[in-house]
């Protein structure tokens, strides 16, 4: 069988690049220097060795990283835990251009190999065993924010429990080549000389949504069964779809309710009944949460200072929104302006 991930595609005219090869992170024989490498990398420190290195091998790690996203190429022999924060820790995507990588969460054992990848959700704790010494991996880590954000836009409501991905997914089917034709585009783009288109974090980051957009319809979860809903389910109600996109539009402005009724033509009694059973929330509730969605998403990015972003989605009480945004995601704003 051809290999599905086979870099880059024959002909093409980078073919003597590597992959990721302007992104060099660490090239080393010190496994202790390698994992540091790759925490760095990937955000936090939760890799760590499950067991010594097994004689002198050579590892390698090369990465693009962005806002909520890493996407990494690692050469390495080395068996490591992974162990992210519980629900709020990000999303793995596994890949493996050559030889295999034996993945276990629990007692689940899966064979990461060219024809299938891993995709490990939110918190999950997981160890992998290369096959060999120099096995080649691809590793897509993105944040949970970012799975929120996109299924929030398919769903028509924000997510009540974080997306529990079915691990196993399959590469030579229809689905799964057209994902390994997404990620190829990415590392095929994100590896030319530079200057290119995909050295600007925008089209970085639309790529990935893509990505997880590409996920989230094609791949099993725990959302599938809402997402295949029909339109004509109350779920998405022309009433409700008018008064999200009402909402999405002044989020920065004072509105209440009753501004929400009149703006979709029904009562603020018909209005609660719509969005208690398309998005199980109240609408000022919901209101209060896609502006703490907003806040979160600027101040990763922006580096303007807290009090300037609340103010500007219409938090005036800082108190009160710093506990809400703690509640909401873990962690303090300022917090998330320090990992920014």
């Amino acid at each position: 069988m051809t290999n599905a991930l086979a870099y880059p595609p024959t002909g093409h005219p980078d073919a003597n690049t590597e992959i990721l090869g302007r992104f060099p992170l660490v090239r080393s024989d010190d496994p202790e220097q390698f994992v540091a490498a790759v925490n760095r990398a990937y955000g936090t420190p939760t890799v760590a060795l499950a067991e010594p290195a097994r004689g002198k091998q050579h590892y390698e790690l090369r990465a693009l990283i962005g806002h909520g996203f890493t996407v990494g190429y690692v050469r390495s022999g080395l068996a490591v835990t992974i162990t992210p924060p519980p629900d709020t820790g990000p999303y793995y995507l596994n890949l493996a251009p050559s030889g295999a990588v034996l993945s276990e969460v629990g007692d689940v054992r899966i064979l990461n190999d060219p024809t299938t990848a891993v995709i490990m959700s939110a918190g999950a704790r997981q160890r992998l065993t290369p096959s060999a010494a120099a096995t080649e991996s691809i590793g897509i880590k993105i944040d949970r924010a970012l799975v929120d954000a996109e299924l929030t836009a398919l769903l028509g409501r924000e997510p009540r429990r974080p997306v529990q991905f079915t691990p196993v997914l399959d590469l030579t089917g229809a689905a799964g080549s057209g994902i390994v034709a997404l990620i190829r585009f990415m590392l095929v783009e994100a590896s030319r000389m530079p200057g290119g288109l995909f050295d600007q974090p925008a089209v970085q980051l639309h790529h990935i949504r893509t990505l997880v957009v590409a996920l989230l319809t094609t791949h099993q979860h725990n959302y599938s069964d809402a997402l295949a809903l029909p339109e004509s389910t109350p779920r998405r109600s022309r009433t409700l779809r008018l008064a999200l996109e009402y909402v999405e539009r002044h989020l920065t402005e004072p509105i209440t309710v009753s501004d929400i009724a009149e703006a979709v033509g029904c009562s603020v009694r018909t209005l609660h009944e719509h969005f208690q059973t398309g998005v199980g929330d109240t609408p000022m509730g919901w209101v209060r949460e896609q502006r703490l969605q907003h806040v979160h998403d600027e101040l990763r990015i922006s580096g303007r200072s807290v009090t300037d972003v609340a103010s500007a989605w219409g938090f005036t009480h800082l108190s009160r929104f710093s506990a809400s945004y703690r509640s909401r995601f873990g962690v303090l704003p300022s917090e998330t302006v320090r990992n920014a």
